[in-house]
This record gives C-alpha cells, sequence and structure tokens, in this order.
C-alpha cells in the first residue's frame, strides 16, 4: 500500500468528511439511513478509502474505556469498594452495559468492507490488493469488537451490512455465541490472508492491524473456545516474527506504558494530546486501586521489575501506574495520551502456553519455558517444578499467577477467570479468587451471585430493550 498520509499527522478536511459519512457518534443500532447517494460519491478514490479507515480507528479510540472495564473491573485485581460493577450488584441501567461505540465502530467497519471493494474499479491508482488489505482492517477491527461484546454479553445482536439502505434491518434479534464467534473468526482468517506484515513506519505498525495482530486475535478467539491446536498454531505465527516481535528488557518493561510502540506491542490504540485525541477515560477507568490480591502477588515473588512504581505506585494511595506514570520515579504523565495496549507479546506467549499445556508432552514442556521467559524477563526464579509430567492444573495455577503480575489493569483478568473456569469446567477458579478479593463485609453477597455463571455476563442496557422488541434480556437478569 502507498504510504498513506495518516490520521497520527494529519487530520484533513476529508476526515471530517468521512465521519459524517460513516455516522458521526451516532448509535449504529438505532440508525437510520444516510444519503447513500451522498456516501456513494464519496468512496471514489485511494485517499477515499484511507480516510475512511482511519474514521474506523477513530471511533476505536471512543470504545477502549468501556473494553477496559469489562476486562477487568469485575475481577480480582482492582478495588471499588462501593461501585455495582465490582461488587456485581448490576442492574439493566448501569453504564456498563453501554455498548453504543462499540456498535458504531462495527457500523463503520461495515460501511468500509461494503464500498472499499468498488474504488479499485473507479480509481485505477488503488489496486485490487490495497483494496483487500484496507478492507483486512476492516474485517480485523470489526472483529475485535465484537470479540469484547460476546465475551461481555456472550449473545448480542450480530449485524454485517451497513446502514446504506433501506432494506437493512436495524431491529435485529441476538445471535448465538457460536454464530458470533463464527463470524470473528471467519472475518479473522481472511484479513490474516490480506493484512500487511508491517506498515513503513512503527507508529503504523504497532497502531494498525496487521497480520501479527489478526493472528495474536485469532490465538485469543480459538483459546476461548477451546480449540488449542489451532491457538497453538495462530500463536507460533507471531512468535516466529522474532523480527518484528522481541520482548522489552526488564529494566525497560514500563517504557511500553510511557513510550509507546515497543518492540513487544503487537496491537494499541493510539491516542497523541498534540492532535486532540486525549484518552483521560482511560485514564480515569484504569487508574483505580490496587486490589490486596495483586499486591500480595507481587510482594511475595518481590517483583522489582513490573510491581511498584511500575504496575501501581504508592504516592497517596496504592494506585495503578501504567496509564497515569511517565516515569518508574513517580513522576506522573503530563498529557492525557496513553495508549491502549490490546495485544503484546507476552501476552501471546502466556495465551500460547496455555494452549499447548492441553496438549501433549512435548508441548507441555514448551508452555513451562514460555512461563519461565516471562518471569525470567522479571528476575524471578523459574516454575520448579513445571515441565512435560506437570498436571494441566499446574499451568493453569501458574498462568494465571503470571498473567496477574504482567498484564494486569489491561483489560484482560476477567476474561482470563470466565475463559479458564468454563473451559477447565472449574467455576471455582474464578469464585474463590473474586470472593477473596473484596472485602470481607461483602463475600458472601458476591458469592451468591457469581455462584450462578449466566452472571458471568452483563445484562442488556434498558434503553436499548426499548428500542429494540426483538431483544430479550440476558437470562441472569430477567
Amino acid at each position: 500500500m502507498k504510504k498513506l498520509k495518516n490520521k497520527w499527522l494529519l487530520k484533513s478536511f476529508s476526515f471530517c468528511l468521512a465521519l459524517t459519512l460513516l455516522g458521526g457518534c451516532k448509535k449504529y443500532l438505532d440508525q437510520k439511513p444516510e444519503n447513500s447517494l451522498t456516501r456513494d460519491e464519496f468512496f471514489k478514490t485511494e485517499a477515499d478509502a484511507n480516510t475512511a479507515i482511519m474514521g474506523v480507528y477513530d471511533a476505536l479510540q471512543a470504545s477502549v474505556s468501556q473494553f477496559l472495564k469489562w476486562g477487568e473491573h469485575r475481577g480480582d485485581l482492582v478495588s471499588f469498594d462501593t461501585d455495582p460493577v465490582y461488587l456485581h450488584s448490576i442492574d439493566n441501567q448501569n453504564a456498563i452495559s453501554n455498548w453504543s461505540s462499540v456498535y458504531n465502530l462495527i457500523g463503520r467497519a461495515n460501511i468500509v468492507i461494503e464500498k472499499v471493494p468498488d474504488i479499485p474499479g473507479l480509481d485505477k491508482r488503488f489496486t485490487e490488493q490495497e483494496s483487500k488489505a484496507v478492507i483486512g482492517e476492516a474485517l480485523f477491527l470489526r472483529a475485535l469488537s465484537y470479540f469484547y461484546l460476546v465475551r461481555a454479553f456472550k449473545e448480542v445482536p450480530l449485524v454485517l451490512e451497513a446502514p446504506s439502505s433501506d432494506a437493512v434491518d436495524f431491529l435485529v434479534p441476538k445471535s448465538s455465541a457460536d454464530s458470533i464467534l463464527n463470524q470473528i473468526e471467519a472475518d479473522l482468517v481472511t484479513a490474516e490472508k490480506d493484512l500487511p506484515v508491517e506498515y513503513g513506519r512503527n507508529i503504523e505498525t504497532r497502531g494498525r492491524a496487521t497480520k501479527g495482530a489478526a493472528n495474536a486475535l485469532l490465538t485469543d478467539v480459538y483459546l476461548w473456545r477451546k480449540k488449542y491446536a489451532e491457538a497453538a498454531a495462530a500463536s507460533k505465527k507471531v512468535l516466529d516474527n522474532t523480527a518484528l516481535y522481541q520482548l522489552v528488557p526488564g529494566d525497560q518493561w514500563f517504557t511500553m506504558f510511557s513510550t509507546k510502540n515497543s518492540t513487544e506491542s503487537i496491537f494499541e490504540v493510539q491516542f497523541d494530546v498534540a492532535l486532540s485525541e486525549t484518552s483521560q477515560s482511560l485514564q480515569s477507568a484504569g487508574s483505580g486501586l490496587v486490589n490486596t490480591s495483586l499486591y500480595n502477588l507481587f510482594n511475595q515473588d518481590q517483583d522489582l521489575v513490573r510491581g511498584l512504581n511500575r504496575t501501581y505506585t504508592e504516592s497517596g494511595s496504592r494506585s495503578f501506574w501504567k496509564y497515569t506514570g511517565l516515569t518508574t520515579d513517580n513522576v506522573p504523565r503530563g498529557s492525557a495520551d496513553p495508549d491502549f495496549i490490546v495485544y503484546r507479546l507476552a501476552d501471546v506467549m502466556l495465551m500460547r502456553a496455555e494452549a499447548l499445556a492441553h496438549l501433549g508432552l512435548a508441548e507441555k514442556a514448551e508452555a513451562a519455558n514460555l512461563i519461565n521467559a516471562i518471569r525470567d524477563r522479571a528476575g524471578l526464579p523459574a516454575y520448579d517444578p513445571l515441565n512435560e509430567n506437570s498436571e494441566v492444573s499446574d499451568f493453569i495455577f501458574a498462568i494465571l499467577r503470571e498473567r496477574a503480575m504482567e498484564l494486569a489493569m489491561e483489560g484482560k483478568r476477567w476474561f482470563d477467570l470466565v475463559r479458564i473456569a468454563t473451559n477447565e469446567n472449574n467455576p471455582d477458579i474464578l469464585i474463590s479468587r473474586v470472593v477473596a478479593s473484596r472485602l470481607v463485609a461483602n463475600r458472601a453477597q458476591v458469592r451468591s451471585r457469581i455462584i450462578d455463571s449466566r452472571s458471568w455476563y452483563l445484562p442488556i442496557l434498558k434503553d436499548e430493550l426499548a428500542k429494540n422488541p426483538n431483544l430479550i434480556q440476558n437470562p441472569y437478569y430477567q
């Protein structure tokens, strides 16, 4: 693809026009078809295609705060002692269930997927290969959005058409989780074939969809579905690209968050305060108090690489530092523009270890090596014994422990607990950790709610039910 004058360098008039044509900030499931003639007139050139895909990334920025909350605020690593979400006392009016920004993202992606294939016939400078690459980005972003939705709600409306004609039905019922996951897999398989390995500049390689990003997401999806061989194969494609993806040294661990776009980064949502792209909501969502359960893990291991003044700070209170800190000397970030790392190499290594642990003896040996490589980077001793003769449960214990210390407040923990508790057919993996992380006075109440696994998924917002008579509330909340 020709070098793109991207939105991190320039916000042009055409970009603003694209946001108008792509629906602006409307709620996608509630919008009416716009003037299709106007949109058809816009999608005529390579520049139009590039502008449109940047509009999808813009919608991704608006979704990261919700992604982070869905993945962390109900887990065992944070503390929000009076928050109903944290206490698992959620009703259908809680803002945690607001999915409008995510469906706006999906709506923009759908427009790109529908309109960009026609552009090579109108602009000979824009090749079929370049068109497929842009569509691959949209497919990746749509798949990522639905993967967050299916993990948060389980069943949601599956909308695959752009809001471009009166024939499109906007009152869509929920689809099954399997149907949504099947679509996610199909989108990613197509995207992976057409996406580039990297772009001309590092900020684009880490901030736009690539083959590595597609395979990282596929690893996550396959793992969610207990497709361990497939997860191992997808993760291997990421790990094999050692020229592009490398663990940062232990003494630079915090720079992944403070300076962004490290060699470890696979895909991160970009923010730049110089372009009025702030992530204050991300900072707010990600600056909660560190739960005692997480603090104890760091303290037990004397983890100086990932603990104090890296993951958290003791300044005033024991709060998270990844999105608010600039240095490991308690200097706060001066600008509200931390990136949100969706996937990085350590994450994929630990997901690969989880997949391999469910396969053969040789695979278990590699799984142990991957886990211990993460510990070695942190200056910690290897898990001993952890080898090809270890039980799967031993690997699960080690993986959950390492993912807690490595990936805390990166939007992973609640999904990790749900995935592993479900796949291992052991609800206590989730229940025991979440209950133990709450104040003693709240434990019985929290246990009484999460003992029913249907409560692990969020309710559909009351406003969405009122707008769409075809929606049915999720079972736990009926």
